[in-house]
């Protein structure tokens, strides 16, 4: 499921060269690759109402502080996932006609699919300092979408806002992570289960 959701920010780095070089094809192409992240992960839980069933994967990140890249799908992440993907698939196909003979449509696509990837990575994350990266991600690509016109002074203003407001929960959540850090030493998902478990 890792290299599943990595596929999708290689895609964002190879979408504007994908764009060059195929056309208005490209967006069917982008399209497809969320859907096929979403079938891949369908594969792998029984489904969005199973109870007890996961899967866990991880590579290695930052060993000396225990950091790890890891995921965890259940059936509530699935329902997430399989809106993020939906969603998304169906913007590219929208924006592959509705911007077709827009001269930064590629560009336009690299930013969706690292959008997509992102949220997709911030509903597996199985640690809590992927977890912040990927909202990080988010923060950052949402800007670039917002403002990806940006020759209109509405965007640009538009993209700060929102640059700010999730930058603003971004320090939130550090600030939380750092204290939840200071409790239990560790920066795995399982610290909620153990604040849980240690509740009177």
């Amino acid at each position: 499921m890792l290299w599943a959701v990595l596929s999708v920010f290689v895609g964002a780095l190879l979408a504007p060269a994908l764009h060059r070089g195929l056309g208005r094809p490209a967006g069917w192409l982008f399209a497809a690759l969320p859907l096929a992240v979403l079938v891949f992960a369908a594969q792998l839980v029984p489904g969005p109402f199973a109870e007890g069933e996961a899967h866990h994967a991880s590579l290695p990140w930052i060993p000396s502080l225990g950091v790890e890249l890891a995921v965890r799908l259940d059936g509530l992440s699935l329902v997430f996932l399989g809106l993020i993907c939906g969603i998304g698939a169906l913007i590219f196909v929208y924006a592959s006609e509705y911007l077709r003979s827009h001269p930064r449509l590629g560009r336009f696509y690299a930013y969706l699919l690292l959008f997509t990837g992102s949220m997709a990575g911030l509903v597996l994350a199985d640690d809590v300092i992927l977890l912040f990266v990927c909202w990080e991600l988010t923060s950052v690509s949402s800007y670039l979408l917002i403002g990806w016109d940006h020759e209109r002074p509405e965007a640009r203003k538009a993209a700060l806002t929102a640059l700010l407001v999730t930058g603003g929960g971004g320090l939130a959540m550090l600030a939380g992570l750092v204290l939840l850090h200071r409790v239990h030493r560790t920066m795995g998902s399982d610290d909620i289960d153990s604040l849980e478990s240690t509740r009177p």
